[in-house]
């Protein structure tokens, strides 16, 4: 089994026994993730060296941490590597015990496989910590590839693992260095122009007819689509104040703010979406990840998850709640 004692970092100990689909082709990108692992520091065969815990993010309830000393190349090109979840303070450490189920908890390790190509992944293990690194349980995972979450501390390990394949052809004497006057309009180029022609519209729009609550929303949705989180929670806010009981642009909001870090109010917009609309699966889905994987609130999420069962069973989002409820219910 596993070993881990504080000094020695997580091995895995059958990292060749993983679920192989053999009638699907390998992608494409895999050939390229094997090109690049030599300079990701991925290795196919062997165990990891001393734990090099980088600090990642921290969350409502943990200070999270990747080992990128951990990353592997499984045979169908997924990157794997271990995060660190360290309560912030003794309240967070019993709530976790308790959710557990082991009174000396002290900290948890999370073992991930992440398609850097589909940005999805599965949580293969979970590792239990006590006093002095002693490993006190082992939880298998498992279930079918979930989309990673964008602003998650997964989505953040996954930026850092995964390579970058846009510029891999480009040369040296390709490299144009930028020009001090166009410095301002970079962020704006990063946008595609058709995104960029939606909002000039739509503002275009907003400022025509200010009471105009589809145009807010337009809006909204353009600034959603081109990645300017700040800018749709605005427009959105105009959008509510004309119809503040929209579910759908509350979801929408709710999204905005998550990805800009603020998962309490993310969750405020999803549950307020959720009582205008019981049977809203987007909320359901949207409660149930923020409470889980944001705010570690895993009795809320699995009551949202089953929930949301009781309504859609057959979709392919309902087949990854239902990974969920496997991989975290108790």
């Amino acid at each position: 089994m596993l070993q881990y004692n504080g000094a020695v970092g997580p091995i895995l100990e059958n990292a060749g026994e993983f679920n192989v689909n053999r009638g699907r082709a390998l992608p494409y990108r895999f050939v390229r993730l094997m090109v690049l692992a030599a300079s990701l520091g991925v290795v196919l065969q062997g165990t990891a060296a001393a734990i090099q815990w980088r600090p990642l993010a921290r969350t409502a309830r943990h200070d999270v941490a990747v080992d990128m000393d951990s990353l592997k190349l499984t045979p169908l090109g997924r990157v794997t590597v271990w995060l660190r979840f360290t309560p912030l303070g003794e309240p967070q450490r019993k709530l976790a015990a308790g959710e557990y189920g082991e009174k000396q908890y002290r900290l948890h390790l999370e073992y991930y496989e992440i398609d850097c190509s589909e940005q999805t992944d599965v949580l293969e293990l979970i590792d239990i910590i006590g006093p002095d690194g002693k490993r006190l349980a082992r939880m298998k995972g498992g279930g079918p590839l979930a989309a990673i979450f964008p602003g998650s501390a997964l989505d953040l390990a996954a930026k850092q693992v995964c390579p970058s394949f846009e510029d891999e052809t480009v040369s040296d004497d390709e490299v144009e260095t930028p020009d001090s006057n166009d410095t301002e309009e970079a962020s704006t180029q990063q946008v595609p122009e058709e995104v960029r022609a939606r909002i000039a519209e739509a503002l275009q729009k907003t400022q025509k007819s200010p009471g105009n609550q589809a145009a807010w929303r337009e809006l909204g949705n353009a600034y959603y689509d081109g990645d300017q989180p700040q800018q749709a929670i605005e427009a959105y806010d105009r959008a509510l104040a004309l119809v503040p009981d929209d579910a759908d642009i509350l979801n929408d909001q709710g999204a905005m703010y998550r990805q800009s870090g603020d998962f309490t109010r993310a969750l405020a917009n999803f549950e307020r979406a959720l009582k205008i609309a019981p049977y809203n699966l987007e909320s359901l889905y949207n409660v149930g990840y923020v409470n889980a994987f944001d705010l570690n609130r895993m009795d809320k999420a699995r009551e949202a998850w089953r929930r949301y069962l009781e309504l859609d069973r057959t979709s392919e989002t309902a087949l990854q709640v239902q990974g969920f409820i496997e991989r975290y219910g108790k």
